[in-house]
């Protein structure tokens, strides 16, 4: 561009290159004029190069601030101004197996796409020490173990009501039994017509049973009757629903709460499914006595007491035949215990027994 402009301003002739001024021409323009005027006087033949390096340097400085030089037409050439080339289009793959030969490189990502920021990093422990810490944290304080209460002692007193109380629990109760005697029959229906005091309905029932002409107490003892057998009925239906060793274990509290208790009555279950228990040959003996009719008329206590000397003063001879039938009703006892309680007959009880006695 510039070794153009030079050509343009040497075809001037010198009058016409003094006429131009700063004034009328652009730094470049002007250079090139001064350069053009050396050239064509004899002085500046001598000193050609020397200026033209300085022109041109001092033209390039000025260019410096421009812009990208576009080509402009030429107007004592005739030429128009030169169309940017364009980029031949790169030729794709025809199949998926052949690749082209010449590959555009990877378009490089702009810097301008948003990227996030990290988090800024706070200055302190690191991972480690920050994990120990939140673990730390995390963890609940150990509650303080509450101090044992001592434990509370009984005065025997709770003890036995503590004792009672659990044979109670084992207890079984029987289905409630209806009136079997014509008094119970009408004191049962006086109590419902005129519902009072037990005292009261009593006297009021009792004078109306003996005032009973026979008619009305034939009635009434049917009526009994028909209680009595419902009642037995019922009883055996409620019997049936436990089994035998349900039954032993209620009859076991029943006596032991006999004992403990006082005035207050703990009937035995009757079931017929039970094992009767076994006989020694002194039991044997004693119900063959009483049963002899050689003690009637006489107290229960004065007969027991004869009884037991008549067993003391007989002999090993005499002793025998009861030892053998006591020995054959245990093992009777044996085999109905196995069959219906479906256990062994512990002896333990018996042999310290009899080693006690002898």
């Amino acid at each position: 561009m510039i070794l153009q402009d030079y050509r343009v301003l040497t075809r001037l002739p010198i009058p016409s290159l003094q006429c131009l001024d700063k004034r009328t021409l652009t730094p470049l323009a002007f250079n090139l004029a001064r350069v053009s005027r050396l050239q064509q006087s004899s002085f500046g033949n001598q000193h050609l190069n020397a200026n033209f390096t300085s022109a041109t340097d001092t033209a390039l400085r000025f260019r410096t601030y421009a812009t990208t030089a576009v080509s402009r037409p030429k107007a004592h050439t005739g030429r128009t101004a030169s169309a940017p080339r364009k980029k031949a289009p790169v030729a794709k793959a025809t199949t998926s197996g052949t690749t082209s030969a010449a590959k555009k490189p990877a378009a490089k990502k702009s810097k301008t796409t948003s990227k996030t920021k990290p988090k800024p990093k706070t200055k302190g422990p690191g991972r480690a020490g920050t994990k120990a810490k939140s673990a730390k944290a995390r963890k609940k304080p150990k509650a303080k173990a509450a101090p044992k209460k001592p434990k509370k002692v009984r005065t025997p007193e709770q003890k036995e009501r503590l004792a009672i109380k659990a044979l109670k629990a084992k207890l079984l109760d029987p289905p409630k039994q209806l009136a079997t005697t014509a008094y119970q029959v009408l004191l049962a229906e006086t109590s419902r017509a005129k519902p009072g005091s037990v005292p009261g309905l009593s006297k009021e029932a009792s004078v109306r049973y003996h005032a009973l002409n026979p008619t009305e107490r034939e009635h009434y003892n049917h009526i009994a009757n028909q209680n009595k057998a419902t009642n037995e009925s019922e009883y055996r239906k409620w019997i049936q629903a436990y089994s035998p060793v349900q039954i032993v274990a209620s009859n076991s509290a029943r006596q032991l709460l006999r004992r403990r208790t006082k005035g207050k009555r703990y009937p035995k279950l009757k079931d017929e499914r039970l094992v009767t228990g076994h006989r020694s040959s002194y039991n044997i003996f004693f119900k063959e006595r009483q049963l002899s009719g050689d003690f009637k008329g006489m107290k229960a206590p004065d007969a027991a007491r004869l009884i037991g000397k008549e067993w003391r003063e007989m002999g090993a001879s005499q002793r025998k035949p009861y030892q053998q039938a006591a020995e054959e009703d245990m093992a009777r006892y044996e085999q109905e215990v196995k069959a219906v309680y479906n256990r062994d007959v512990d002896h333990s009880v018996a042999n310290a027994a009899r080693a006690k006695a002898a």
